[in-house]
């Protein structure tokens, strides 16, 4: 299961109809301030994206560490937050750059990863290898490789 993608005015209207004092102007408001931050890179104090809808509401945050559960199931995010951003930097192929300035990782089509973008679900924050630098290339490369998939599977988890 995954967020269900929403557009703000849509988001806006179910919000306001189930919150009916909720102020419309600054709901709109904390919502873009939200959005603006995701897409400027804003992460989580865990390292996970922000969730744009539940940072509007409590400041930016993931959402496992918003309401303290590890997949959303019925919960709702602004559509152009649900997909991971491509690098705002463009991705550089291999044959571009310098050879004596090669490093980092590429793709197998010969193109830059930018780990710093590389999506962490839910289930890496929970698990005993997250914060340990001696996995963090294999993680990273097990969630790049699964960028697209609807549901992470990570066959070295282990829970803390």
């Amino acid at each position: 299961m995954g967020f269900i993608p929403i557009s703000i005015d849509k988001y806006v209207k179910k919000h306001l109809k189930n919150n009916p004092s909720e102020n419309e102007k600054d709901l709109r408001s904390r919502l873009d301030y939200a959005l603006k931050s995701y897409e400027n890179g804003e992460r989580c104090s865990c390292g996970n994206d922000i969730w744009v809808v539940g940072s509007a509401a409590v400041g930016n945050s993931c959402f496992t560490c918003i309401t303290g559960e590890s997949h959303p199931t019925d919960d709702y995010e602004i559509e152009s937050a649900v997909k991971k951003r491509e690098s705002t930097k463009g991705r550089r192929y291999i044959d571009e750059i310098d050879k004596t300035k090669i490093h980092g990782f590429f793709d197998d089509d010969g193109y830059e990863i930018n780990t710093d973008l590389i999506k962490k679900p839910p289930l890496c924050v929970t698990c005993i290898k997250d914060d340990d630098p001696n996995e963090e290339l294999l993680c990273n490369m097990t969630r790049y490789d699964q960028k697209d998939e609807l549901e992470f599977k990570c066959f070295a988890y282990k829970k803390r």
